[in-house]
């Protein structure tokens, strides 16, 4: 392996200048597009990948770059395919995948400077849209480790041929990037910002994956095995228990035999407690939500809210409550979106429900499900038509029967499968429990429905946020008391009551087929520690990147310096003084010095001293002639011209046909050129 490695060095090295820069391109297009391939159409991938590795196969070979006709028809071809793709070829995510195979076809014909030149600029580009993918801080990470690649490009494109090691030419490419890298900050921290990042682009947002406005049975195990975040929570006080935490989505009550979907409903313009849907008791709880983008409308909050709250940073987006107590944003959440809300764990809502919405939560499809509808009515003619009791009798059934709680169940076809579920196989997740009880008490003669969300957490201990993810997915359903308005009930704590106390452990340790792998809650313990790291990382980013907006800049300047901006101002000028003007100052006294260039300048210094007019400006072959009418020894001025010849041919031949430039300042220390006696 070594000598492979030692032989494919010796051949780079031995390769002709333009073929070593287009490998080097080819590296930093490969860096450019290796974080874009998971957002890319799969041919789109495998293609920009094929443009690049036949590059640098072609470079490696030394063979003739393709005909400008092939490069016409491969370009006409990648158009086609993204607009059959996209039925578009505007936009962001068409736009992105013509880039990353333009950055492939442009490497196919670059073959002058001018070509690199246009190539850097379109990988730059490439590098920034990341961030329409992506806004991570691993995604901001490797946009900083892709920089330097194509300044690394820029520089070799416009050094000699022989010029300094790569190792050194990487070096100074960091160090570029170092000098903006203050100027970065300070603009980020003094530069007002949009409500709104630049990259959220709406005509282009798709939903993401999570809870939506409908469900059928198996939708929501689905979900389950989906292990990303879904939001942050940080609470002003103590976490309330797992058991409590019911964070409420999706309200579901149109019921078709096979499908649940939301209804209609108008949301009201304020969200204040004291309206006649909702009536809330004792202390709240005050906590701040960090959303990551859904695609969808919902605003996920413990049961009750009191307010409405407001979204930070997002003056064009407004929440408004419905009478079922679900939060809608007025547009879809394809941004990160921070809020603070108050909850009151104790609260009374839907006393008054009208009697249109209880006929909707009565509803059941004709002649489906028989023998659950005949278990409903025997339920109620028992309890004598008694909502809380025929809701403990039906709870009681999924506690006293073997039901199974398993995130692989099975299909339940038809629209008898509630029937399906309750007599035969008894085997299903959340949703199977959900539905079950909720045409149990329809059937009963009790309005009832099925609410959707996001159940229990896990506690970070390194920030003390709590994390909530798409396995944390939960349904369970709620049902309509008279005079006491609509009261929870979880059937799936029935069968599995570690379901609710400790959530997402509990369902990484009972559920192999989460697809978590070791990173996965409660997966790996030794891996535990790296998985709660990686999440603080990503909430101070939100927090103190992403969320950073022209108001937390005001709060920001106004803890520093009050009232009075001329103090900070005055600091804040002397140290971009400092700054920026020490770096420059460096650079414009340390020049970037060519190898070549100061090897000869010391072979310039040693003829001097000995009588002739040797200048760096003069060309290698001028000198060398300029030595036949000088009075040098005839063997030191062989040798000088020897020398001078050497560093022509390596200066602007083939870097094989001359000595390295180490043997030559060698050469140049031992020469001591000394007039005829």
């Amino acid at each position: 392996m070594i000598m492979l490695r030692s032989d494919a060095a010796r051949r780079y090295r031995a390769l002709p200048r333009p073929a070593r820069d287009a490998l080097l391109l080819t590296v930093a297009c490969t860096l450019t597009t290796l974080p874009l391939l998971p957002s890319l159409p799969i041919w789109a991938g495998i293609g920009a990948m094929t443009l690049i590795i036949w590059r640098a196969a072609l470079a490696w070979r030394g063979a003739a770059l393709p005909r400008r006709a092939w490069l016409a028809a491969l370009l006409l071809a990648g158009v086609t395919a993204t607009g059959v793709q996209f039925h578009t070829v505007l936009g962001r995510d068409p736009g992105v995948v013509l880039v990353t195979l333009l950055l492939g076809l442009k490497g196919l014909e670059a073959s002058r400077r001018r070509d690199t030149y246009v190539l850097t600029g379109l990988g730059l580009f490439t590098v920034a849209a990341h961030f329409l993918e992506s806004q991570s801080p691993g995604a901001a990470l490797w946009m900083v480790m892709s920089t330097p690649a194509w300044l690394l490009v820029l520089m070799s494109a416009n050094l000699p041929t022989e010029g300094p090691s790569l190792r050194v030419r990487l070096a100074r490419a960091c160090g570029l990037l170092a000098l903006g890298l203050p100027l970065m900050v300070v603009l980020f921290i003094i530069v007002p910002r949009m409500s709104a990042p630049l990259w959220a682009l709406p005509a282009d947002a798709s939903a993401r994956t999570g809870l939506g406005d409908a469900m059928d049975a198996g939708a929501i195990a689905r979900l389950a095995r989906n292990d990303s975040v879904v939001f942050r929570v940080h609470f002003d006080g103590p976490t309330p228990p797992p058991r409590a935490l019911y964070w409420r989505g999706p309200v579901l009550e149109d019921f078709d035999g096979l499908r649940w979907r939301a209804l209609p409903r108008p949301h009201l313009a304020s969200g204040h407690a004291a309206d006649a849907h909702l009536r809330v008791h004792g202390a709240g709880i005050r906590y701040t939500v960090t959303l990551q983008p859904t695609g969808h409308r919902t605003v996920f909050a413990l049961d009750a809210v009191g307010d409405a709250p407001v979204i930070d940073g997002q003056q064009n987006t407004t929440v408004k409550r419905g009478p079922d107590l679900t939060l809608r944003a007025s547009k879809a959440l394809d941004a990160l979106t921070r809020y603070r809300l108050l909850s009151y764990p104790r609260f009374e809502f839907g006393t008054r429900a009208p009697t249109p919405q209880l006929g909707s939560d009565l509803a059941l499809p004709a002649g489906a499900n028989p023998r659950t509808v005949a278990l409903g009515r025997s339920m109620a003619l028992r309890a004598g038509n008694n909502a809380q009791r025929i809701a403990a009798s039906a709870l009681s059934l999924f506690s006293d029967a073997p039901f199974h709680y398993s995130l692989s169940p099975g299909a339940y076809p038809g629209v008898n499968q509630v029937d399906s579920f309750l007599f035969e196989r008894r085997v299903g997740f959340c949703e199977h429990f959900a539905q079950a009880f909720v045409v149990l008490m329809r059937a009963a003669g009790v309005p009832a429905r099925v609410v959707t969300g996001y159940q229990g957490g896990r506690a970070n201990p390194l920030d003390g946020s709590w994390v909530v993810r798409q396995s944390d997915a939960h349904a369970w359903a709620e049902y309509w008391v008279a005079g006491h308005g609509w009261e929870r009930a979880d059937p799936t704590a029935m069968v599995d009551p570690a379901r609710v106390d400790r959530s997402g452990d509990t369902l990484a340790a009972s559920a192999p087929l989460l697809g978590i792998a070791a990173l996965g809650p409660g997966g790996n313990a030794a891996l535990q520690p790296l998985r709660d790291l990686a999440d603080a990382m990503n909430q101070a980013w939100n927090t103190w990147v992403l969320d950073y907006d022209e108001r937390r800049r005001d709060n920001l300047w106004q803890r520093w310096a009050g009232d009075d901006w001329r103090a900070p101002g005055a600091l804040l000028l002397a140290g971009l003084a400092v700054m920026f003007g020490l770096p420059l100052v460096r650079v414009q006294r340390r020049r970037i010095a060519d190898p070549w260039q100061s090897a000869y300048a010391g072979l310039c210094r040693k003829l001097r001293r000995a009588g002739v007019a040797a200048g760096t400006v003069d060309p290698p072959a001028l000198l060398a002639r300029r030595l036949d009418t000088s009075e040098l020894a005839p063997s030191e001025r062989e040798r000088a011209q020897t020398i001078l010849g050497q560093m022509e041919r390596l200066r602007f031949g083939r870097p094989g046909n001359a000595p390295s430039l180490r043997t030559l300042r060698r050469s140049i220390a031992s020469l001591r050129p000394a007039r005829k006696r």
